[in-house]
């Protein structure tokens, strides 16, 4: 996006607010109408046909329910757009949009594990297009950007976490530094729905923190050393689940429905295995992971949050390359939290609270390559435990992000090697 003049600029200050306000109650309807789906499907349904507990074979059908979904939205003009692996888009056509939406809509309330942040953005860009629609391409383009940044600010639950990520943006080229000034006013806007003016209420605030975690108030140099291990640890499952995601991905790129199937029925088998033989609960495999952190931080027994953190990562990259949309950060902080959780179990000793602000920035950082960002949502998460968890977020994102850079310059290393081979070939 080339940057804009400054008459444009104060133009965009009034854009932002009208478009932030109308993303955010998009964001807040579709929030809620995810909400709703799966208590209807995964609660309410069960409970009038007489499911008492939830049966593994009952989130199996769901899952391939919503795959099946998914393969008539991919018939749709479009074909529900670029994957979850790919990075975020702000600029998608409105034409795809309707299919990228009911795509996402059949993966996130029927179980699968992935995020809203990625469709909220296309949800927000749409806003911001049809706001704009008369515009000029470049006043278009700008107030795309910011009703994508108010919608994804509606489940971030504060809006300077995406502030974060867009001076991050900012500061790697992808957005003009001209419109954070726009950017800061779509927020506010946008944060406004949630929260109400005047007496009247809002949609209500999306809280980001984990609950149930200790206070932290005095750092510890083993905290810190053991911190810099989970960081690594954290790190590298988020890779591997991102590598099987873009294995899986390749594969099922040509061969559209059968991919969306297998990644439903290895999930499904993923969530029976852990349920019959190890009493996992489904929503601990299942969904993005945000509303199972409080289960997670329960655990005790390393058993099963091996089996917690193993059958999430092999669903996270099912959903990742498995032609479903969403997005991939909040499964990401839950792999992170399981690690967390994980190592605590084994050395009781160390802050739960400390290593999990370290392995959420570090997982974060892994899949999305965004230190800074990953660094506040490990802030963000575990705020509950106070100020003293800093250090460690900033630890784990640092680690987070080399370990990422790494592995893509190994990996284009091999690519370079590869093209360089088959140049000689011909």
């Amino acid at each position: 996006m080339s940057t804009p003049s400054q008459t444009q600029v104060m133009r965009l200050l009034g854009g932002a607010a009208l478009v932030g306000v109308v993303a955010g109650i998009a964001a807040s309807l579709m929030l809620w109408i995810i909400e709703q789906g799966t208590e209807l499907f995964y609660v309410h349904l069960p409970s009038v046909l007489g499911v008492v507990a939830l049966p593994w074979w009952w989130a199996a059908g769901m899952l391939v329910i919503g795959a099946g979904l998914v393969v008539l939205a991919k018939k749709l003009p479009g074909a529900t757009g670029p994957g979850p692996l790919s990075g975020f888009h702000f600029d998608l056509p409105l034409v795809v949009v309707p299919s990228v939406l009911a795509a996402a809509l059949a993966t996130l309330i029927f179980g699968m594990v992935l995020g809203p942040e990625a469709p909220l953005i296309v949800l927000g860009s749409a806003v911001g297009a049809l706001v704009s629609r008369n515009a000029d391409p470049q006043t278009r383009k700008a107030m795309m950007l910011l009703g994508g940044v108010a919608a994804i600010g509606a489940v971030f639950g504060n809006p300077f976490v995406t502030a974060f990520m867009v001076l991050e943006f900012a500061a790697i080229g992808m957005v003009p530094a001209m419109l954070i000034t726009p950017v800061l006013v779509a927020l506010a806007s946008s944060y406004v729905v949630q929260i109400g003016i005047w007496g009247i209420p809002g949609f209500g605030v999306h809280s980001l923190s984990v609950p149930g975690l200790p206070s932290y108030s005095s750092i510890a140099v083993g905290d810190l050393v053991t911190a810099l291990v989970v960081s690594v640890v954290a790190g590298v499952i988020a890779i591997l689940a991102r590598k099987g995601g873009l294995a899986f991905e390749r594969y099922s790129s040509t061969r559209v429905t059968r991919g969306l199937f297998i990644g439903a029925i290895v999930t499904a088998a993923v969530v029976c295995i852990s349920m019959t033989i190890f009493d996992v609960a489904p929503q601990l495999i299942l969904f993005s992971g945000s509303a199972g952190m409080s289960s997670l931080i329960e655990q005790t027994s390393i058993v099963s949050i091996l089996v917690i953190l193993a059958g999430k990562a092999i669903a996270y990259a099912m959903a990742l390359g498995g032609g479903f949309r969403g997005g991939p950060i909040f499964p990401a902080t839950f792999l992170g939290v399981a690690v967390a959780v994980l190592t605590v179990a084994i050395l009781p000793s160390d802050s739960v609270s400390a290593l999990a602000a370290a392995a959420i920035a570090a997982s974060a950082a892994a899949m999305i390559k965004l230190p800074a960002t990953s660094a506040l949502l490990g802030m963000v998460l575990i705020v509950g435990a106070g100020p003293d968890v800093a250090p460690f977020a900033i630890l784990g994102a640092v680690i987070g992000f080399g370990i990422r850079t790494f592995v893509d310059s190994k990996d284009e290393s091999v690519e370079e090697r590869v093209i360089e081979s088959e140049g000689l070939i011909a």
